[in-house]
């Protein structure tokens, strides 16, 4: 369903067995039910982006049948915009609901730890929002959990699964740009009004946690998941603490190089180009959840995504449906993750990031956890 070509990424070739028998169930022929942990904004465009995944005759292949909040009156609200049966003010009662097949964390990332944990340890599959946690060691953590229960567990880097990556791949393993050698991507915005979530330490906010993944996410893809041989990191940062402004370079085996730029208080193009040899493959605004691909020979590859019930909150959103079908795939096949964003390249995003954070002087409270 998603061939990505082999180019040694670790997502190609990851061991993912079978759970023992634990959640395989033929989701082929049915909905997938799903209960959500957190109803804010990205939770609202991963539920609406489920309502637009239908087999031939139209039905629909992701259900949501619960979502939980520590605030009732947002779990009702949730609830009613989006045809949810469920709408409950405790987690724990989300988790023990025996409709709910997988639970979809979408709370801010400081709680990803403990409402990952909770739905695991109540056996439940698990598709956990970016950053899956804030430390190297809680990444450790959940995913070993997961593992010792014999449960699916994915970090959700949506990009991973667009068509407009997979394409990025083809292109790249078909040797039209040759040998890729460099990549460079921009992501920076200025938001309107200031976002706690974003300058707060408390709220594990900045750049780098907030949107580095999608950067590495360019260059792990097109170099394979492995770790940089060297990685040099600068950045401004706000007086909570957190950065504002960071620029990553990523030095690689045999001359590869990635320069990575983000921001949360100034515009950036918001493009990712892979230079090769002979050519280069772009990635267009918004790279991370691009829709167009454009190739050095002249080559435009447009990926529309259809339409959907509700307006979105963020750009493209309708693109979350395909790790939706990266999750129901993996438990139809008892898998425990996913060979596409498999834990080893979750605990390679951490790794990179707690490098960045220490050159720059950003620390969190759960660093000394």
């Amino acid at each position: 369903l998603f061939f990505l070509p082999s180019i040694g990424l670790a997502l190609c070739v990851a061991d993912s067995e079978p759970s023992s028998g634990k959640r395989h169930i033929p989701y082929s022929a049915m909905a997938l039910r799903w209960g959500i942990i957190g109803p804010g904004k990205i939770s609202h465009d991963f539920a609406t982006a489920l309502a637009t995944i239908v087999n031939d005759s139209g039905e629909r292949l992701h259900k949501v049948v619960a979502v939980a909040s520590s605030s009732a009156e947002r779990a009702k609200e949730f609830a009613t915009k989006h045809g949810i049966e469920h709408a409950l003010s405790s987690y724990e009662e989300l988790v023990k609901l025996s409709e709910v097949d997988v639970v979809y964390v979408g709370s801010l990332h400081p709680n990803h730890v403990e409402h990952s944990r909770l739905a695991l340890n109540h056996g439940k599959p698990v598709l956990c929002e970016k950053p899956m946690t804030v430390t190297s060691k809680e990444a450790r953590e959940v995913c070993a959990l997961a593992k010792s229960k014999g449960l699916f567990f994915m970090e959700a880097v949506w990009s991973r699964f667009l068509p407009a990556y997979r394409y990025m791949l083809e292109v790249i393993q078909s040797g039209v740009i040759g040998e890729a050698r460099v990549v460079q991507v921009s992501f920076g915005f200025n938001p309107v009004e200031k976002v706690d979530r974003l300058i707060k330490k408390e709220k594990a906010g900045g750049a780098t946690l907030d949107i580095g993944i999608y950067v590495l996410n360019v260059a792990l893809m097109a170099f394979g998941d492995n770790m940089p041989e060297k990685i040099n990191a600068s950045g401004y940062l706000y007086d909570t603490g957190v950065d504002h402004t960071t620029s990553m370079t990523l030095l690689f085996s045999e001359e590869r190089l990635a320069s990575l730029n983000i921001s949360v208080n100034t515009a950036y193009p918001n493009e990712a180009y892979i230079l090769g040899s002979k050519g280069w493959v772009k990635i267009a605004a918004p790279f991370w959840c691009s829709t167009r691909v454009e190739v050095s020979d002249g080559t435009v590859k447009e990926f529309p995504l259809p339409d959907a019930p509700f307006p979105f909150v963020f750009p493209n959103s309708c693109g979350l449906r395909f790790e939706a079908e990266e999750v129901r795939r993996c438990l139809s096949e008892g898998l425990k993750e996913s060979r596409i964003m498999p834990h080893s390249t979750s605990l390679l995003f951490q790794d990179i990031l707690a490098e960045v954070r220490k050159q720059i002087g950003v620390t969190m409270p759960q660093d000394s956890q």
